[in-house]
Formats: structure tokens, C-alpha cells, sequence
């Protein structure tokens, strides 16, 4: 429906990749229903004077009149509004996104409005667009995000002079006790914890993270409802090992765990039942993962959605779609090249294998090289 809008406006206003998640995020600020919808959308543009435009726009068709940068700033430009968020998020050139918002809006406006008339509802295509725009809208700034992590990277000038002191504390610490008298009565040893499996969840890209060895779980940890199987673990293709995040670590609705396999960064973005909205923690949760696709751009980011055997399977099959699709968006909004992530469908979307509903689903990104 918007595939070749996309192509044109990454071309022709040097937006490059950010031309998706530009074109999702404006869906998302037309359709927002706090602000009354299209209609309510429309509106700002006729209460700035520019209603004979808009109405060139409805229906789409040759006659749609164009509207310039300043008129878009007008409407737009002010603080918290579409453009600020474009060039905020997205880190896009103000000018090239005015001048690709100039260009989307008629014909966008067109496709939305058949026949001159404001629909009761969106088509399924954008709707799902527009989800994964209203989850880059909440997200953080990417130069937030990118000025955190410079911060970080600060304390390593430290780090020397910190092992230094640790050892020296250790040093002491050991001369006390070598001169601490002989003859003190021994404490019991303490109850050694039961040390857990050195193996994870199985994953569908292969066995998924490994627990940790010796830790022992947290108490009090949440656990999941049981799926309608009973089933537990994760899902079942074999593949290439992990290690990182515990079972225990998958979030009971929207989160993201950070993991390892094959020592490359890797990522598991869990769902609210029925939602396709991405965590907001995913700009600090993916960081490593964007961090090593930008320096590695031979290697590709796989993503592939799972859905829990509940409801309806062909609309769990596109909901698997419309997550696994947000995830790739907000890969992209984050600085990764859009061709160098892949969506793929797993041989069974369906994952009936999983400790819990709520652990089936979920979107995996992989790296393949």
C-alpha cells in the first residue's frame, strides 16, 4: 500500500532508511484518537487557513493541491509537535522532514480517504503501521539514548585506578585475617543453594539463554500462568547455543531480555496479549545488538514472531507479523540500516511449548552473518 511512498521519500529527501519509520510515526500522529483522529488531524490544518488544500487531498487523484515547509511548520513545528519528534527520534534533518511530510501528506490523506470520505475505521495495513509508530513516538530520543551511553563510556578512564584500590583492600584484608588467632571456634558453613541447569530455554533460532551457573533464583520471582498445554521450556528448533538471560527473566507482558548466542547479541521483545506495541525499554535493551549490526554491516538481524495457541490462528499469525515488523521498526529508528535486518517467518509461529502464554509471545532477533 505504501511501499513505493517509502522507496521515493528515502530517495528523494535523504532520509535513506528512516523513510519507514518516518511514514509510521505520521500515522500514528494522524490517526492518535486523544486528538480526535484523521478528522481531528485535519482539522489543524484547516484552523491554520490551509482548508482548500486539504480538501484537494481527500480522495486522493491529480488535483491535490501541495503544502509547503512553512505551512507544515506552522502546523506542525511546534514544540512536542510531529516535526520536533521527527528530528528528535528519527535524528532526520528538520528541512528533509518537512520536505518528506510535504510529500507523504496528500497522498497519504488520498489512500485513507476513499471517495472523499473519512473511514469509521483503518484499513488492517495501517493500523499496524500506525502501532508500531505510536511505539516510536514513546520511545526515548535516539540522542538521548546515544548521549547515555557516551557517558558511560567515561568511567573507563577510572577503571584502572578502581582495580588498583580493590586489590590493594583485598591485600589487606587477607594480612588481617592471616594474623587473627588460630584457636576461634568454626562457623558451620552455610547451606550451599542447589546449583541450577547450565542450560536455557530451547529457542527457534536453537537453545535459547542459559541460566547462569551458581546463582541461585530470586525470591519471590513471578511466575507465569501455565499455557493451555501445560508445556514447559521454549520453542523447539536446534540451533546454535546461548548464554545470558535466565527463563526466569521473561517478563509476564511487554519487556525485553538482552542475551547472547554464539557470543553475538541477541534479543527476546515480549507482548501484551493482543498488542503489537513495542517495551519502551527497548532503546537500552537493544544497544548492544545495534552497536554490533552498525559495526559488523555483513551481518543481518533475523526477526521472527511467535504467538501463544490461544484465539484464532490466522489472526495470531498476523499478529506475529504486525510484531515481529514493530520490532524491525524500532531496529531501524535505533541507527540500523533497514536492509540489513530480515523478517522471517518461523516453521511454527505457534509456540505451544513455552513455560507460559505470556513467554510465547514474543519476537526474536538473531544475528545471522
Amino acid at each position: 500500500m505504501f511501499d513505493v511512498l517509502i522507496r521515493e521519500v528515502g530517495a528523494r529527501f535523504g532520509v535513506g532508511d528512516k523513510a519507514l519509520p518516518l511514514l509510521q510515526m505520521l500515522l500514528a500522529y494522524m490517526t492518535a484518537k486523544e486528538t480526535g483522529g484523521l478528522m481531528g488531524f485535519l482539522e489543524k490544518f484547516k484552523a491554520a487557513g490551509l482548508g482548500p488544500i486539504i480538501q484537494s487531498w481527500l480522495g486522493g487523484g491529480p488535483a491535490a493541491q501541495p503544502v509547503s515547509n512553512s505551512q507544515l511548520e506552522t502546523v506542525l513545528g511546534s514544540s512536542g509537535g510531529l516535526l520536533s519528534q521527527l528530528t528528535a527520534k528519527l535524528g532526520v534533518d528538520r528541512e528533509n522532514a518537512a520536505s518528506a511530510l510535504g510529500y507523504l501528506l496528500p497522498a497519504v490523506v488520498g489512500k485513507l480517504t476513499p471517495g472523499g470520505s473519512i473511514p469509521s475505521s483503518l484499513p488492517p495495513e495501517v493500523a499496524s503501521l500506525a502501532a508500531a509508530g505510536t511505539s516510536l513516538l514513546a520511545a526515548p530520543a535516539a540522542s538521548s539514548v546515544a548521549a547515555a551511553q557516551a557517558g558511560g563510556g567515561g568511567m573507563m578512564k577510572w577503571l584502572p585506578w578502581i582495580i588498583v584500590v580493590i586489590a590493594a583492600l583485598l591485600g589487606l584484608n587477607y594480612c588481617s585475617k592471616g594474623s587473627a588467632p588460630t584457636d576461634a571456634p568454626a562457623t558451620a558453613p552455610a547451606a550451599s543453594a542447589p546449583e541450577p541447569s547450565t542450560s536455557g530455554p530451547v529457542g527457534s533460532f536453537g537453545p535459547g539463554p542459559a541460566t547462569n551457573t551458581g546463582a541461585a533464583s530470586a525470591p519471590g520471582a513471578a511466575a507465569s500462568a501455565p499455557d493451555a498445554s501445560g508445556a514447559s521450556g521454549a520453542s523447539g528448533a536446534s540451533g546454535a547455543s546461548g548464554t545470558g538471560a535466565q527463563a526466569s527473566e521473561e517478563p509476564a507482558g511487554a519487556g525485553v531480555v538482552a542475551w547472547l548466542s554464539n557470543e553475538t547479541p541477541a534479543l527476546k521483545v515480549y507482548f501484551d496479549s493482543g498488542k503489537i506495541d513495542v517495551s519502551g525499554e527497548f532503546a537500552a535493551k537493544s544497544s548492544e545488538l545495534v552497536n554490533y549490526l552498525k559495526a559488523h554491516t555483513d551481518a543481518k538481524a533475523v526477526i521472527s514472531g511467535f504467538n501463544d495457541a490461544t484465539g484464532d490462528a490466522a489472526k495470531n499469525a498476523e499478529l506475529s507479523k504486525h510484531r515481529a515488523e514493530a520490532v524491525q521498526a524500532a531496529l531501524v529508528a535505533a541507527g540500523v540500516p533497514q536492509d540489513q535486518t530480515l523478517l522471517e517467518k518461523p516453521a511454527n509461529a505457534t509456540d505451544t511449548s513455552a513455560a507460559s502464554n505470556s513467554a510465547s509471545r514474543r519476537v526474536e532477533v538473531m544475528v545471522r552473518k
